[in-house]
């Protein structure tokens, strides 16, 4: 088995109805297991997905989790795969996603982690592979003024805005709407950090960990997906969510000595 597949879904049935299909109507020569967690969902997320596609394995929270405890939960429960995929469940495959991830992986066995190239439901390109976040740019997004300082120096290298977005490249991180991890550096590192709440910074968090244990983080723009980004915490700037992606990147602040570095 080549890729252990998990989503997590807290009513967002439609988003699976429109785009778990992809999964299975893109042509790839890997293989797959999936598994959705159905975190407290009131909309029957799990009784959609058990009758249009058995072959996905279901797990019911009995109680919300963060996407930290549900991702964990995902790779004790999931063993097959030789890599343990995060899949959002507003994500599109594209044709040769997994094939061209997967090659990548096994060429490169110092890769602990890459992300691929995100595309816009416009297929306009998504920036999604980003230097380790500043202070000054924590304070940014959390205040909400990306539309305002947006084009801000410090902004535009956290958004790597200099680069092309054409050529595989070593990141500090990628945004963990889709994730290709190694096994083994999953079993070196340890999973999420499920001190994070609700979502927000575990992923940021995860590529931190994997370059200080001495894995590579890459960006590999040849594998492809379109990412419809919810973007709750920006819509809704005040919402519980929003409040957790400050709190978060506090919390992650503080654990590092407010510097996240590779080494």
């Amino acid at each position: 088995m080549d890729l252990s597949i998990v989503l997590v879904s807290h009513n967002q049935k439609e988003l699976i109805k429109k785009y778990l299909p992809s999964l299975y109507t893109v042509p790839t020569s890997a293989a797959f297991e999936v598994l959705l967690i159905d975190n407290t969902c009131a909309d029957g997320t799990a009784d959609w997905v058990g009758r249009n596609f058995p072959q996905v394995r279901i797990i019911r929270n009995d109680v919300r989790k963060s996407y930290a405890e549900n991702m964990n939960l995902g790779m004790r429960s999931l063993q097959k795969g030789r890599y343990f995929v995060v899949l959002n469940p507003d994500i599109e495959c594209l044709p040769s996603l997994w094939d061209v991830a997967v090659k990548f992986m096994d060429n490169n066995l110092d890769v602990g982690l890459i992300g691929p190239q995100l595309l816009n439901p416009d297929l306009t390109v998504q920036p999604s592979c980003r230097r380790f976040q500043t202070p000054l740019t924590m304070l940014i997004r959390g205040l909400h003024l990306d539309g305002i300082l947006g084009k801000f120096e410090a902004m535009r290298q956290y958004l790597m805005m200099d680069y092309d977005h054409k050529t595989v490249i070593d990141v500090d991180w990628v945004t963990g709407a889709l994730m290709i991890v190694r096994r083994e550096a999953i079993t070196k590192v340890g999973g999420m950090d499920e001190r994070y709440e609700m979502a927000y910074s575990e992923d940021q968090d995860w590529c931190c960990r994997m370059w200080r244990a001495g894995w590579r983080v890459c960006y590999v723009p040849q594998a492809k997906a379109i990412h419809d980004h919810q973007r709750e915490g920006i819509r809704k700037p005040w919402s519980k969510m929003a409040r957790a992606q400050l709190v978060n990147a506090i919390r992650m602040f503080q654990k590092f000595n407010w510097k996240l570095s590779r080494s």
